[in-house]
C-alpha cells in the first residue's frame, strides 16, 4: 500500500477540535508458521471511521468517531513495525464483521 492510501477511509477532510476519549492498544501480534498476523479490535468504530496505512515496514491503524457536532468523540491509533523478513508486496488486510481488522503477511 502506498503511504497515506487507506484501505477503509472515511476522511471528510474536516480537521478534530478535540478528543473526548483515546484507545489503548488491545490487539494480538501472532507468528504462525511463516504468516506474520496483527489483529486489533476496533468494533467501536465503523469500517468507514477506519483508516490503514503502510510504508516501510510501519504499519498504522487510525481510527476517529465524530459527533453529530463535527468534533472528536472516540479515537484510535496504534503503530505496528512489521519484521525485516516479512515480505511487503504478501501484505493483506481484512475487517470482519465482528470489527476486529486483520493483517497477514508472509515471512521470507
Amino acid at each position: 500500500m502506498e503511504k497515506g492510501r487507506g484501505i477503509f477511509s472515511g476522511d471528510s477532510g474536516s480537521k478534530p477540535r478535540h478528543c473526548s476519549r483515546e484507545h489503548k492498544f488491545e490487539g494480538k501480534i501472532q507468528v504462525i508458521g511463516d504468516i506474520f498476523q496483527f489483529t486489533v479490535d476496533v468494533s467501536e468504530f465503523s469500517p468507514e471511521d477506519v483508516i490503514i496505512t503502510s510504508s516501510n515496514n510501519l504499519l498504522e491503524v487510525h481510527a476517529e468517531k465524530l459527533g453529530e457536532d463535527g468534533t472528536v468523540t472516540n479515537t484510535f491509533s496504534h503503530r505496528c513495525t512489521l519484521p525485516s523478513d516479512v515480505d511487503p508486496v504478501s501484505v493483506t488486510v481484512s475487517m470482519g464483521s465482528s470489527g476486529v481488522v486483520t493483517v497477514r503477511a508472509h515471512r521470507m
